[in-house]
């Protein structure tokens, strides 16, 4: 695992000085990869001012319009929160971030994401990532804004990566859109069957979010995962016609 396979995603981010800091905090811990989700104005003089020396990386960030698309490549998405949410993730650090980025080989891409200013990561968008991460703190008011946060998250990669050789790469680990296929197949074979979750489906889903994100599948484990759900679909699918 090299920094140039870390990408940091900034989410409806609000502060064109904020989003100079993040660059200035990426490129002080050799980071370069800057993706941003329906940002605000980039070209401001507070970005200018913020990104001393380090305005290209701004300049040269990818823009998308959802986080899904920004983090398509990736084959672990690790989603920052200052709290913890409704059927939580376990929350690590960014030290053990740090321990599970360059456990992986090289080659494969990280994408450490982080939400908007106001309110951080919606739900929806902290689902998809497979690892939570929180900063340990004495108290959340005041809390830390957005780019002290990612100066630490960046300079714990940093410090992590000096210390760390690149492993072999030997496995094909699934890519965030890759899993997003699975999900979503999940979702279309229990719609089908006419099951009924307890809790509402997205919060039902979450679970297999939480657990297939957390074990960082190999490709060839996704495509058996996606044999089972249609197997497993069609048994119950043809089971249903046979009572009608």
């Amino acid at each position: 695992m090299l920094l140039n396979d870390i990408c940091v995603v900034l989410v409806n981010p609000e502060s064109p000085g904020n989003i100079g800091s993040v660059a200035r905090a990426m490129k002080t811990s050799g980071l370069s990869d800057l993706r941003l989700v329906n940002p605000c104005e980039t070209d401001h003089a507070d970005m200018r001012r913020m990104a001393h020396r380090s305005r290209e990386i701004v300049l040269e960030a990818g823009r998308f319009t959802g986080l899904e698309e920004a983090v398509a490549d990736c084959h672990l998405v690790v989603g920052t929160t200052m709290r913890r949410r409704h059927n939580p993730f376990p929350l690590i650090t960014p030290e053990q971030v740090a321990e599970n980025v360059f456990s992986m080989a090289d080659g494969l891409r990280v994408a450490i994401v982080f939400g908007s200013e106001r309110n951080g990561l919606d739900n929806s968008d902290l689902s998809r990532c497979g690892v939570h991460s929180t900063i340990p703190i004495a108290t959340q008011n005041p809390a830390l804004n957005l780019a002290q946060a990612a100066m630490i998250y960046c300079n714990t990669l940093y410090r992590r990566s000096e210390e760390k050789q690149p492993a072999q790469k030997e496995l094909e680990p699934a890519t965030q859109a890759e899993l997003e296929h699975l999900y979503l197949h999940l979702r279309q074979a229990i719609e089908r069957t006419s099951f009924i979750p307890r809790d509402d489906m997205d919060t039902f889903l979450s679970r297999f979010r939480r657990l297939i994100g957390r074990a960082r599948p190999e490709q060839r484990d996704v495509q058996l995962l996606h044999k089972i759900v249609q197997i497993l679909s069609e048994e119950k699918y043809n089971r249903g016609r046979e009572r009608s």
